[in-house]
This record gives structure tokens, C-alpha cells and sequence, in this order.
């Protein structure tokens, strides 16, 4: 049952949200019980086989932290609550059974225990402990939310009271989350699959067209999940934290991650980056970390070489944005975000292989000379630029119209928050989120499961 399906709109969500609301008046503790419940099942109907997991990690993590706050042993049993985690984590990215959102369930929870034991995170009922984890908006795939700044939210009783407004909102954002869900990315998702089935044979723009297809597909999925999640808490009077803010429009590395799955951004340099001492102990010790926490960034997405591959770029690059800034040397806005998109795209092409000699076929198109292909048209005028490797060939358009079209709306349109910040409640919107939403049922038979499903 998929954010993105009737079952989920018409019958799941209208259900629990009335429920809430109803069960108000009889208190905090029933509402809370219902919220937990409804949770449960939506994570039972997507993964029934992982229920028992989600449920023992929550009671273990929960016995954890009331052991860390008794103040007895306190490191110890950080230490074995977040073994615990990471341990059970790799467990299944190694055995290649991932129970759904094993990694934003995981990150969740570690930040709770480290937070517990800094002094930052009161303890609550293991009931409302497991209302927080198990939330169905943000358990599949985030975005990850902090403990100090969900659960002062669950317990505001003035919140137990509809808003009209916020559920306005709230439907707002996820009607815009769903069509980008299924009018962009479940459209790219098709045309990707086949450019990357082909890589033997791509040419140097088919390559291109299909990391930046991939690229396109990952941030109108993944944005379009964070979106309707946000949208879906909003309706709960539960305010859920941005994930994302134009990334392709940034214009160096270090702008790209503070606008790139942003909740996990913060989580590694919270936990990861700044503990290890961040920028405190010169350029050196600072690339150190830099690589570190991007290294760790990769492997959260998979125990693969790719993801490795993938996070070492991006520390590398992050590294030398690092000194470039620290050299106060300055590049044309233009040039810089050439060269920004062009490194985040390229990246994308090893983040989306199956394995290194993939990765390595796909960079190669991508980066040769020899593998540029021309229009059999222009032979006539550039035919000796085939002594130089270059070839000429009737060529198909392979998705390009669709795949410029998404990067078009990604790099010069509003995004939802922008949108959102314009939102008034009235006829006009309403007229035109019901055409939005209307477009987006139409194209209910292409609907496929959320890419990042799979992490």
C-alpha cells in the first residue's frame, strides 16, 4: 500500500486521520494508541515479514535508552544499543534482505540512544517511544526526524484539535508530491532502466541522457516520497523536516549536500563529522573527516563498491571545495554550477551501476571521445573528424524529450517548498490541485514502488 495508491488515499489515510481526531476526546493515551496501531498495519501491509523486526529493534532500543538515562554504565550501553543497531544493519544490506526502511528506522533510533545519553532526549512511554519510530509518514523512507523535535509535537495535546489549514496544507504537498511521483518519475523510470540494460552499446550522449535520466528519476521519487510524507504529518498537526531544496540548482558540492536528502546530510554531520572533530583540527585532519563521513554516506545506501565508489567521489570533491573556498578563489556562478551538475550527474552513473565493471563501462562512455556519435546528416560537412574517433550514425531519441522536460522543471521551476510558502486556502488552489491530482490518477498504472525502498 504505497502513498501513491487508492487503497492509501481513499481508504488508509481518510480512516486513521478521522480516527485520530475522534479519539481525541477521550484523552491523549487512545489517539496515541490508534496513531501506533494505524502505524503498524501500514508497515504490515507493505512488509508483513519485517513487522516482527521493526517491532524488536523499537523494544530494544527503548530498554537501551531507559538504561542510558538510569545513568549506570552509560557508555556501555550506548555502545551496545548502537552495536545493536549497526550490526542488525549490515546483517541484512550483507544478506541482501532489507526489511523496509531498515536504514531510516536504524538512524532514527541511534540518534535517540546518542542524544539520550548527552542529556538532549527525554524519555517517554515505550508506547510513545514506538509511536515516534513506527510513524507511518516517515518509517519507509523518512525524511529522518529528530526525537527533541517530534515528540514535544506528539505530547502538545493542542494538537489532538483538526487544523483546518494544516490539512489544507497537508493535502497540498502531497498532491504535489504524488504527480512527481507519478507523472516524472515513474515516467523516467522506463527510458533509465533501458538506457542502462544497453550500456554496452551507449554512445557519449546516450550516457549522459542516462545519468541525467537516473539523476531526474532519483530526485522527482525520492522529493516526491519526502513531499507526501511531510504533507501526510502536516494533516496530524506534525511538522516533519525538509529534505530537500533544489540540489541541482547549487552551485558547488558543499551547497549541493546541504540541499541534497538534507535530513540525512545533518544525521552524518551530527553523529559522524562533527565527533570526529569536523573542521576543528586543520585542512588535513578536515579532509580526513570530509571522506570519512562520505564514505559512511555510501555504505548507509548499500554494502556495495559502488556505494563506496560513489561516496569517496563526492568526499574527494567535497575536500577540494573545502580548500578552493579556503584559497577565496571564486569561479563564474555559471561555470560553477556547470561544473557542480556536471559532477553530481556523473556521479550518479556509479551510484546507479550493478558493480564496478559497470560503473567503469558507463564512466567511459561518458568521458570518451570515442564513443561521441554523430547524426549521419553532418558526415558530409565533419567526416574528417572520424580520424579522430568520431563516428556518424542515424540516432534514436531514447526518452531525451522526457528526460530534458523533468530537468527543465528541476532546474528553473519553484520547488514545493517555494510553492507552498505562495499556498493560500482557497478556490483557486482548489481547483488547481484537483486538476493536479486528477492528471496524476491517470497515470495510476504505471505506479512503481519508491526508489528508495531499497536503502
Amino acid at each position: 500500500m504505497l502513498f501513491s495508491t487508492y487503497e492509501f488515499i481513499f481508504v488508509f489515510l481518510p480512516v486513521t486521520l478521522a480516527g485520530y481526531f475522534a479519539l481525541s476526546k477521550q484523552g491523549r493515551n487512545f489517539p496515541a494508541l490508534w496513531l501506533l496501531a494505524s502505524s503498524f498495519m501500514f508497515y504490515g501491509i507493505n512488509d508483513a515479514k519485517s513487522l516482527p523486526i521493526l517491532i524488536t529493534s523499537i523494544c530494544a532500543n527503548y530498554f537501551v535508552g531507559r538504561k542510558i538515562e538510569s545513568g549506570v554504565a552509560k557508555k556501555f550501553w550506548l555502545i551496545s544499543g548502537l552495536s545493536f543497531d549497526f550490526i542488525l544493519l549490515c546483517f541484512f544490506k550483507v544478506t541482501a534482505y532489507l526489511p523496509l526502511g531498515v536504514s531510516f528506522f536504524t538512524f532514527t533510533q541511534s540518534a535517540y540512544l546518542i542524544n539520550t545519553y548527552r542529556g538532549s532526549a527525554k524519555i517517554e512511554s515505550l508506547t510513545k517511544y514506538a509511536g515516534y519510530v513506527s510513524f507511518f509518514p516517515h518509517v519507509i523512507s523518512g525524511p529522518i526526524s529528530d526525537y527533541r523535535d517530534i515528540m514535544p509535537q506528539l505530547n502538545d495535546g493542542s494538537k489532538l484539535i483538526p487544523n483546518w489549514d494544516n490539512i489544507a496544507a497537508g493535502i497540498t504537498l502531497f498532491i504535489l508530491g504524488l504527480f512527481k511521483k507519478v507523472c516524472v518519475a515513474d515516467i523516467l523510470a522506463p527510458i533509465v532502466d533501458q538506457l542502462f540494460a544497453n550500456m554496452e552499446a551507449l554512445t557519449f550522449v546516450e550516457a549522459w541522457f542516462a545519468a541525467l535520466g537516473y539523476g531526474m528519476q532519483l530526485y522527482f521519487d525520492f522529493s516526491a516520497y519526502s513531499d507526501m510524507a511531510i504533507g501526510v504529518a502536516l494533516m496530524f498537526n506534525i511538522k516533519l523536516p525538509q529534505n530537500f531544496d533544489s540540489p541541482y540548482k547549487s552551485l558547488s558540492i558543499i551547497d549541493f549536500w546541504r540541499r541534497w536528502h538534507i535530513t540525512l546530510g545533518a544525521w552524518v554531520r551530527d553523529y559522524i563529522y562533527i565527533p570526529m572533530g569536523g573542521s576543528r583540527e586543520g585542512d588535513l585532519k578536515r579532509t580526513r573527516n570530509v571522506i570519512t563521513a562520505m564514505l559512511f554516506t555510501g555504505l548507509w545506501h548499500g554494502l556495495g563498491w559502488t556505494f563506496v565508489l560513489w561516496g569517496l567521489l563526492h568526499g574527494l570533491m567535497l575536500a577540494v571545495n573545502h580548500q578552493w573556498r579556503r584559497l577565496g578563489m571564486r569561479l563564474p556562478a555559471v561555470l560553477s554550477w556547470v561544473l557542480t551538475f556536471a559532477c553530481v550527474i556523473l556521479c550518479w552513473a556509479v551510484f546507479r551501476a550493478e558493480n564496478l565493471n559497470e560503473a567503469g563501462k558507463i564512466l567511459s562512455a561518458m568521458l570518451d571521445i570515442r564513443h561521441i556519435v554523430l547524426p549521419v546528416r553532418l558526415s558530409k560537412y565533419l567526416g574528417f573528424l572520424e580520424a579522430y574517433g568520431l563516428s556518424f550514425r542515424e540516432l534514436a531519441s531514447g526518452g531525451r524529450s522526457a528526460t530534458l522536460l523533468a530537468s527543465v522543471v528541476a532546474l528553473l521551476l519553484p520547488n514545493t517548498r517555494q510553492i507552498m510558502e505562495r499556498f493560500r486556502p482557497n478556490a483557486l488552489w482548489a481547483v488547481a490541485m484537483s486538476v493536479i491530482a486528477v492528471t496524476a490518477f491517470l497515470n495510476f498504472s504505471g505506479v512503481s514502488d519508491f526508489l528508495y525502498f531499497q536503502f
